[in-house]
């Protein structure tokens, strides 16, 4: 057997194996190690770190990122070019109950729009970690109203929020899991509701790989009349003809579907707290949003952003 280890009888060794029968303890290198050679030279070991001597190391520069849609606790991060990173917040965060319902700081988006309108998308400042460091980035959000200090903590400098380092792209579209559809809806009403009360254009987008620009997904222009009645007006260019779409009409390319929902019908007593939200029916009010925006696949690259009248 040594023939396979040592080379046949009468051959010099592989360059670096031991001849048959030495009794010198193998090294990477030809013969003996020398006395000159360290430790660290052997290959497979990792190197000392090299202490700076004092050297500045500058941290790393703070970024301006913008939101996609929050799902299982996810929250998806559009970074300036054509990059998305997903992260879990270290502290209990909800961001679902945070984005989207006009508590944070917003800056005109990207979206073309019509006269006396404009799209506003929310904004944050993330502070990335050190690079040498186990933490994940820091969120520095910042309120846009009094009611959004309260709902972010805010004290008037903004709030931060320690997230997780970056997930891993499989981790974040939830193979294990799958996606929580019920607070996924949840969200998706919420934000209904909120577009119907300020009559404001939802607009949903979706992200490519490696592509900077967000393309149409979903518009939902939103309002809510004299009798309380929210009227939604879903446009989307996918083909929808199934499901909670199974009535809706095509018209210059693109499917259609007009909700008019009473507001007092989602409505339910609950006993001494008051009037509430039911669940059941702000999550059906909420499915051929949902429908929509689940057809091209798992929601780890939607985004969202409203378009309202100037004032």
């Amino acid at each position: 057997m040594s023939e396979y280890f040592g080379g046949k009888r009468g051959q010099a060794a592989p360059r670096g194996l031991p001849e048959s029968g030495r009794s010198e303890p193998w090294t990477p290198f030809p013969g003996r190690r020398p006395d000159t050679v360290s430790s660290a030279d052997i290959p497979g070991r990792s190197r000392p770190r090299e202490r700076s001597h004092g050297r500045h190391v500058a941290p790393p520069a703070p970024e301006h990122v913008r939101f996609g849609l929050p799902f299982n606790d996810i929250l998806p991060l559009w970074h300036d070019g054509a990059d998305i990173t997903w992260h879990r917040p270290a502290d209990a965060v909800d961001f679902a109950s945070i984005l989207g319902l006009g508590y944070v700081q917003t800056e005109p988006g990207p979206t073309a729009t019509p006269n006396g309108w404009q799209e506003l998308v929310e904004t944050a400042t993330l502070l990335p970690a050190a690079p040498d460091s186990d933490d994940g980035p820091v969120l520095q959000l910042r309120a846009a109203t009094p009611a959004g200090r309260r709902a972010i903590n805010d004290p008037g400098d903004g709030a931060p929020i320690r997230l997780s380092p970056a997930l891993p792209a499989q981790e974040a579209m939830g193979v294990a899991s799958g996606l929580d559809h019920t607070r996924f809806a949840v969200h998706i009403g919420r934000l209904m509701l909120r577009a119907a009360r300020d009559g404001a254009i939802l607009l949903f987008t979706l992200r490519a790989p490696r592509d900077p620009e967000a393309h149409h997904l979903l518009s939902v222009p939103s309002e809510v009349d004299a009798r309380q009645v929210m009227h939604f007006h879903l446009g989307t260019l996918l083909d929808m003809d199934d499901g909670a779409w199974a009535h809706a009409k095509r018209a210059d390319n693109m499917t259609l579907l007009d909700l008019d929902i009473p507001y007092q019908s989602l409505l339910s007593k609950s006993g001494q707290v008051g009037q509430g939200l039911e669940l059941e029916r702000l999550t059906d009010m909420a499915r051929p949003v949902v429908e929509c925006l689940l057809r091209p696949g798992f929601p780890f690259a939607l985004g969202f952003s409203v378009i309202l009248h100037e004032r």
